[in-house]
């Protein structure tokens, strides 16, 4: 990172285990799990019934030191950009600028009209219920909640198999941000891989692999496979699709690398993490009283410690 001009992360599942959230591929892995029980990948995300765990599970969950760290490394200059497959919204619950964020398979917090486009922001799940899956009554992605502004229709942002973020049925958002995304990855000289396999990232740009669209993108030209223009490095326990071609694969705990990486560069490490200044909290908006939530929403894990630790 000491001689890049442009280092770009890519996070994935396992940045945020430290958090209490389930990663894919892991032991404990939703795709793992799903393998046991004879169920492939595909058939396990767009069928699965997400039992009431999850949706307690991603509201209780606080960012990490490596979601932290992030926001701090970027706000420092020392990263560019940030392209998460993950949809639990630590990354901006941490802080991190969304301009420098592209959130590939969603925002669990946001919805988007799809009508004029605008963001509405939670402080639940919003697509409790499963609304991202076909089988919706009010159609793929619907929430049954209204636009604010115009009075449209929201839709949750989870991006499932087979579907292209920003593509149908939400269109350019800065969520997805696919223009941010694909325009850092044209520039960079590092991606640095933090806690995913690349299995599904590699599906939207690779740039180790010649027959890619973003390997034969401009301004940059062709990437042909190697590490003449672009290097790799990996943390992440396990198996990375493209790591013989890694300059370096560190075999550790995410949160363990980030506090020598934060050394090296000299990056003060992170302020722990403050839920009066988390921006989904600040932003969040009250559902009117026809429209259905989640029942368990960011601030009542809070509630709750704080009444554990009176009675202490």
């Amino acid at each position: 990172m000491h001689q890049s001009s442009c280092t770009v992360f890519v996070t994935g599942a396992g940045i945020s285990t430290n958090a209490r959230i389930r990663d894919y591929r892991g032991p404990e892995g939703i795709w793992t799990q799903a393998a046991k029980a004879g169920i492939s990948e595909t058939e396990a995300s767009l069928n699965m019934v997400w039992d009431d765990a999850l949706y307690q599970s991603i509201p209780a969950a606080r960012p990490t030191l490596v979601h932290r760290s992030m926001a701090a490394l970027v706000n420092a200059e020392k990263v560019v950009f940030v392209i998460s497959q993950n949809e639990d919204g630590l990354h901006v619950r941490a802080g991190h600028p969304r301009h420098r964020l592209a959130e590939l398979h969603g925002n669990d917090y946001v919805e988007i009209c799809h009508d004029c486009g605008r963001e509405s922001v939670r402080d639940f799940v919003t697509y409790y219920k499963d609304t991202y899956k076909e089988t919706n009554p009010l159609g793929q992605h619907v929430t049954g909640r209204k636009c604010s502004d115009c009075g449209g229709k929201l839709l949750d942002t989870a991006v499932n198999f087979g579907e292209t973020p920003c593509g149908e049925p939400w269109g350019h958002n800065m969520v997805h941000n696919m223009v941010g995304a694909i325009d850092a990855m044209r520039s960079a000289d590092l991606v640095v891989v933090w806690g995913s396999s690349l299995g599904v990232v590699a599906n939207y740009f690779d740039p180790w692999e010649p027959k890619s669209k973003w390997s034969l993108a401009e301004p940059a030209g062709p990437r042909p496979k190697g590490l003449s223009r672009c290097k790799l490095a990996i943390v992440n326990q396990g198996q990375v699709v493209d790591q013989e071609l890694a300059e370096l694969k560190l075999d550790l705990d995410v949160d363990e690398a980030m506090v020598e990486l934060l050394n090296e560069l000299g990056v003060d490490s992170p302020s722990e993490y403050d839920p009066a200044r988390d921006p989904i909290l600040t932003a969040a908006e009250a559902v009117l009283d026809s429209e259905e939530a989640s029942p368990w929403k960011i601030g009542d894990f809070f509630k709750a410690e704080a009444r554990c630790t009176q009675l202490e």
